[in-house]
């Protein structure tokens, strides 16, 4: 494979960043890149959690077709769950805990490019993150978590201000780890590996850090019209006034294409790595890959009006953006086919980060399929808010992005912590998650193709069978989303010590698991040609 190192893992040093100091103020105020991925987890643990328990009250409320919830107060747990799970988890998760810990290693640096600005950046994340508990203690907002016109900026009774503040507090966070991680992957390569070399993950890390660099102009755009709106009532939306409301939500949707779909990136390339440790081969068409990787990166950032079909966009920019979504769909297709192959031509080890791949290789293709209709005006105004989008949308971000980013922490927790897991039970846990994907969000589409809406309490009998299907299954996925979370904490204990147990090449191995606090010596960073 591309890239391998050529010598065997280093033995365990006596001194690892693990062990190096104990005190809390040792850790507080680390400049260590592993250190502060983890300080990044333990928060972001606890807003996944979070995110995973509204979903279920949201799913056992559409247990029945009868409404039990108020309707306010089920859209108040709905925008406190899509605005805790896409601000405060999948932003930061990919970008701040992966990214911080694997990036460096990935590439044979000692560290970040900014040290100091990585721990700065964290706490402009925690502390900015930690207002969200003062806003649901004051009842947070009901305006989902795009808060769209003219309901967030005219209608809703509901706290819009603090909901805008927080997410840019968290954006301009976002923003310092794509730059850092960009900057790093630039300037602290290893001699010798070139772009040719890189791993998939770090290919995904790159492309994704610049969309989000981009996305965070529009972000703050759209945050500053909103708010405004909100409070000075400015009309930037009026029809009265004819004013157009076109340029508020295509601010939303260009950030919301460019920094939140484009998680997907790394997440490809987390799924491309494992599936190439575990085939014991090269990916198939690896420079086809990369090439892709960066058509899907430019092209879907350039497709966010199909987002917008059912608005009074003209006629011949609905055209366009369907030109440019359909045009996406043929790198994305390159991807998911070569996986698939490199797995068939391989010989395919299913253990627990391999599992959990696939579970993110099947959902890119249902995003891939679903997405097609979702592409052109006509069938679009049909689909668009409705159950089919929700499903959409949901294979993207929790199978692809959540699981994908699962997929990575079991992947490398051998590497951070040198022990590992109850293998048999992360296994089982994988599996579980595969089918609480399926049976979740595949009936979602069929849902949405018979007419229901979303973002709704109650809805005809009907509906009642897939949409017990759909909780069923969405409680088998809480559990298996959350099971990680004990045998992780288990593993740092009592977990058997292993410094490699995948047998993997890649450069990161090379070093000891865990690393010591400057992770590579000289002699371990001389890359094959």
């Amino acid at each position: 494979m591309a890239g391998a190192p050529s010598a065997a893992t280093a033995a365990a040093p006596k001194t690892t960043y693990w062990n190096a100091s104990y005190t809390f103020k040792s850790w507080l105020l680390t400049t260590d890149h592993k250190r502060i991925a983890f300080l990044y987890l333990l928060v972001i643990s606890g807003f996944a959690a979070f995110g995973i328990a509204t979903a279920t009250l949201l799913r056992l409320e559409l247990l029945t077709p009868q409404q039990e919830l108020f309707q306010d107060i089920y859209a108040r747990l709905f925008t406190l769950h899509g605005g805790v799970m896409v601000y405060l988890f999948m932003l930061p998760a990919m970008l701040g805990v992966l990214g911080n810990f694997v990036v460096p290693l990935m590439i044979g640096a000692d560290n970040m490019a900014f040290r100091r600005l990585n721990l700065l950046t964290f706490y402009i994340y925690a502390g900015g993150s930690s207002l969200i508990v003062m806003e649901a203690a004051f009842g947070g907002s009901d305006a989902g978590w795009n808060f769209l016109a003219p309901y967030a900026t005219s209608y809703t009774p509901s706290r819009v201000l603090p909901a805008l503040s927080i997410i840019l507090v968290v954006g301009f966070a976002v923003f310092l780890m794509a730059f850092n991680i960009l900057s790093t992957i630039h300037r602290y390569r290893v001699k010798g590996l070139d772009w040719e070399k890189l791993p998939f993950t770090i290919w995904g890390f790159y492309l994704s850090s610049i969309t989000v660099i981009v996305g965070t102009f529009f972000m703050v755009v759209w945050v500053f019209f909103t708010a405004t709106m909100r409070e000075q009532m400015l009309g930037y939306v009026n029809y009265g006034l004819n004013l157009n409301p076109q340029l508020l939500v295509q601010s939303f949707w260009i950030f919301a294409q460019t920094s939140v779909y484009m998680m997907m990136l790394p997440a490809v390339g987390i799924v491309a790595d494992i599936i190439e440790t575990f085939a014991r081969r090269s990916i198939v068409g690896r420079k086809g890959v990369q090439h892709s990787m960066v058509t899907l990166a430019v092209l879907m950032s350039l497709s966010w009006g199909v987002h917008t079909f059912t608005s009074d966009q003209w006629a011949w920019v609905n055209l366009f953006f369907s030109l440019i979504a359909y045009l996406s769909a043929i790198p994305m297709a390159i991807i998911i086919l070569s996986l698939f192959a490199t797995l068939r031509k391989g010989r395919a080890t299913f253990t627990s980060p391999m599992v959990l791949a696939f579970t993110a290789l099947v959902s890119l293709a249902f995003f891939w399929a679903s997405s097609l209709p979702l592409f052109s005006p006509v069938t679009a105004q049909a689909l668009l808010h409705t159950q089919f989008e929700w499903g959409n949308f949901h294979f993207l971000m929790v199978g692809v992005v959540m699981v994908g980013f699962l997929a990575g922490m079991h992947y490398w927790w051998p590497k951070a912590t040198g022990r590992a897991y109850p293998e048999l039970l992360a296994r089982v846990t994988g599996w579980a998650i595969l089918l609480g994907v399926l049976g979740t969000f595949g009936p979602g589409l069929l849902l949405g193709l018979e007419g229901m809406r979303i973002r709704v309490v109650a809805y005809p009998e009907a509906w009642q069978a897939p949409n017990q299907l759909i909780t069923l299954s969405a409680l088998l996925l809480s559990l298996g989303l959350t099971l990680p979370l004990l045998y992780f904490f288990y593993a740092v204990f009592w977990g058997k010590k292993d410094d490699n147990p995948w047998d993997a090449e890649t450069l990161e191995w090379r070093t000891a698991s865990p690393p010591p606090p400057q992770n590579f010596t000289p002699e371990m960073l001389t890359i094959e040609n």
